[in-house]
């Protein structure tokens, strides 16, 4: 028995096209939901990538202001450290207040001075290299060339003391107890010789001026005297 198809063919065209169609929206929708997934993944990545980055920047600037705080830390040390190097250049090294009590008590009552003075001078040929015939210090610079001496760094000091002495023997006995002392070295006198100073002359009762218009005057017989010594703070270390 043969089979009869009454359906026409536009009909089973038609059916065909609306399934051919389903299909391709079928398709259309997985891509552009395939596409919504990886969008919102890509955008996750990127919002958390940008965070990150953020972080990065926010440390870089943190760095950055590390690194200047630490520049500038550094090139103000290096400046105090330069200061301290000259003040201690500079530094002469002496306890004045000792050396004025070591003097106070080396001095005696029948001793005046008149002058004191304390003169910087570059160490002797003796604390310095064998092979240099320069009688001071010098320093080099960062070339390496000799530059001219000077009174910083390593220096001695010179004492140079003036002044009258009741008699020729308290000299020598100054001279004597500068030598004992520890503060002082190298102590010789320079010139002593006799000299005579005026003062006014006093009432033998009271001990007071002379009164009257015309005061008179005595010369008093005494010994004038100079005195060089040098500081005793340094070493002489030979070789």
């Amino acid at each position: 028995m043969k089979e009869i198809d009454f359906l026409p063919k536009w009909y089973k065209e038609d059916q065909r096209q609306q399934v051919y169609m389903r299909r391709q929206y079928g398709i259309l929708a997985l891509i552009f939901l395939a596409m919504m997934a990886y969008n919102v993944v890509v955008t996750q990545k990127t919002a958390r990538a940008t965070a990150e980055l953020a972080q990065f920047e926010e440390k870089r600037i943190r760095a950055e202001n590390a690194l200047h705080e630490f520049n500038l830390i550094t090139k103000t040390l290096n400046e105090l450290q330069s200061k301290a190097d000259l003040v201690d250049r500079i530094d002469s090294k002496i306890d004045v207040a000792a050396l004025l009590a070591e003097m106070s008590h080396v001095i005696g009552e029948t001793v005046v001075l008149s002058r004191v003075e304390c003169i910087a001078e570059p160490l002797p040929d003796g604390t310095q290299d064998a092979t240099s015939n320069d009688p001071g210090v010098r320093t080099a610079d960062r070339s390496g060339r000799s530059a001219k001496p000077g009174l910083s760094g390593n220096v001695r000091f010179k004492l140079i003391l003036a002044g009258v002495a009741a008699r020729p023997a308290d000299v020598a006995a100054l001279v004597c107890r500068l030598d004992d002392s520890a503060y002082f070295r190298q102590v010789y006198p320079s010139f002593s010789r006799n000299a005579e100073i005026t003062v006014p002359a006093r009432s033998p009762r009271t001990g007071s001026k002379a009164g009257g218009g015309n005061p008179t005057a005595e010369k008093i017989a005494t010994s004038e005297f100079e005195i060089t010594c040098y500081l005793a703070n340094y070493e002489e270390v030979e070789g």
